[in-house]
């Protein structure tokens, strides 16, 4: 908690540094490092990060998208300041050439995301005020213990399409929607399930085994720590009857052994008619008590698939989630003083409203905004977050990424309680809660237009302003 709440010091600070070395500051949206991996985009550059809601997200980039060209400039074998200084040529705009799963090569431009230097936008807000909403903020890193052996000689984006092996007549249904799991994944990646003519061919194999040793009545039986994971079905995190793979656990404790494998098969490219084997992933779980096959990969095989084709790590996955959605209305806030406006984006809904840079914001939906220093509103916001916590439901408890470990979400029977708690801005100045105004427990209302009111050159104004619900999920497997 208190390192969340020094989070808008830190970022003041760094501000006022950066604004004493440059006028504007532009971003590219995403981070890249160049690959080692001969299979997947060697000595090229990687997408690994992608800014949520920037232009180059909007633009299609994706994760694990190989970096063909910069600006027209061939990206193999250069080094990665050639790189950045092709990414500086153009003030507003770059152009890339890329290459997944989906396009051997295709080109996207888009805007560079440049604001004043001492803006702070609502993207960044979101994360740093992140316990008004935990729902709508996840910064999560787990492990998943699935093993990985790939092919050196495959070129992974070569592949297209895909289908399965025939399965026993026995084991139908299950394999049926085993495989249904994989199509869902697969073609989220870009691929294509053709079971006329696949470039690849899947195969699996699984065992779900009881413990003869488990005992029920174990003393040390419900001491362990839960297992969280999240479901990219419901964008939510998950806890499961799983222990947890780096805790050394008591034989007798284990209620159930899971294992599931899969084999990538290829039959095209590294030797045309012969099935030569380019992918492996096997994962064993110890289990507290029963969990279905099929349920747990519902969840958990999307997560293995991560892995595929930019594996990192062979002997375990360690699952990285950035789950984002807030209110975006386009204002850049000055870090010094984060009740005036400093930026406005182009098309934005704040600058459609008619609010401009220079606007000194007063109110947001009847909350004052009389936010002179970071250390009030932070002082504010730790104070709302100690005095809200009996709100929360224990049940949801889980440590996030930075190591906060009293994360929890709401108690859906306090919501109204939780939305007065807001409200009260006398004790929590909660102006930023709006970015999460959707939601009931922030705005019992849930509006659908936020009222701003400003000062522009000491006269008072009001605008309404339709937000945007920016919604960002990424998930980084290494």
């Amino acid at each position: 908690m208190k390192r969340l709440a020094t989070i808008l010091f830190i970022v003041t600070i760094f501000g006022s540094l950066l604004a004493q070395e440059n006028e504007s500051a532009c971003s590219l949206g995403f981070v890249f490092k160049i690959s080692n991996d001969k299979s997947w985009g060697y000595r090229e550059p990687v997408v690994v990060h992608i800014t949520p809601g920037s232009p180059a997200e909007r633009a299609g980039l994706k994760l694990n998208d190989i970096l063909l060209s910069v600006n027209g400039h061939g990206t193999y074998r250069q080094s990665f300041q050639t790189l950045m200084s092709w990414f500086a040529e153009n003030d507003a705009e770059m152009t890339l050439a890329i290459r997944n799963f989906e396009h051997a090569f295709k080109e996207i431009t888009f805007r560079k995301e440049c604001r004043h230097p001492n803006a702070i936008s609502e993207a960044q807000l979101a994360p740093v005020f992140a316990f008004y909403s935990l729902e709508d903020v996840q910064d999560r890193r787990f492990i998943i213990p699935v093993k990985t052996w790939k092919n050196d000689e495959a070129l992974f984006y070569s592949y297209r399409t895909f289908a399965f092996a025939p399965f026993d007549e026995a084991t139908k249904e299950l394999d049926e929607r085993i495989n249904a799991i994989f199509i869902r994944a697969l073609t989220g990646k870009g691929l294509t399930y053709d079971p006329v003519d696949p470039d690849f061919i899947i195969q699996t194999y699984y065992s779900y085994e009881s413990n003869p040793l488990y005992k029920p009545e174990s003393a040390t039986l419900g001491s362990y720590q839960p297992v969280w994971r999240f479901d990219t079905r419901s964008h939510r995190p998950v806890r499961l009857p799983l222990y947890d793979p780096s805790e050394a656990v008591r034989i007798e404790d284990i209620a159930f052994n899971l294992e599931f494998g899969y084999r990538f098969y290829d039959r095209k490219f590294i030797a045309p008619g012969e099935m030569s084997l380019i992918w492996e992933g096997e994962v064993k779980e110890r289990l507290t008590d029963h969990y279905p096959l099929t349920d747990y990969l519902e969840l958990n095989l999307p997560l293995m698939l991560l892995k595929f084709p930019y594996p990192g790590n062979l002997t375990f996955a360690t699952i990285e989630v950035k789950y984002l959605k807030y209110h975006y209305t386009g204002i850049g806030y000055d870090m010094n003083d984060l009740k005036s406006v400093v930026s406005v984006d182009p098309g934005s809904p704040a600058q459609l409203a008619g609010i401009q840079p220079g606007d000194v914001v007063t109110q947001i939906q009847g909350q004052p905004f009389t936010h002179n220093s970071s250390r009030a509103l932070t002082e504010g916001y730790r104070r709302f977050l100690a005095e809200t916590m009996h709100l929360r439901d224990k049940k949801t408890r889980y440590t996030d990424s930075n190591g906060f470990k009293d994360c929890m979400f709401w108690d859906i029977a306090n919501y109204h309680a939780v939305s007065q708690a807001l409200a009260d801005s006398k004790r929590y100045k909660a102006a930023f809660s709006y970015l999460f105004s959707f939601n009931q427990y922030v705005d019992w209302r849930t509006p659908l237009v936020l009222h701003i009111n400003v000062e522009r050159n000491g006269e008072p104004f009001s605008f309404a302003v339709t937000p945007q619900v920016i919604t960002s999920s990424h998930m980084l497997a290494e």
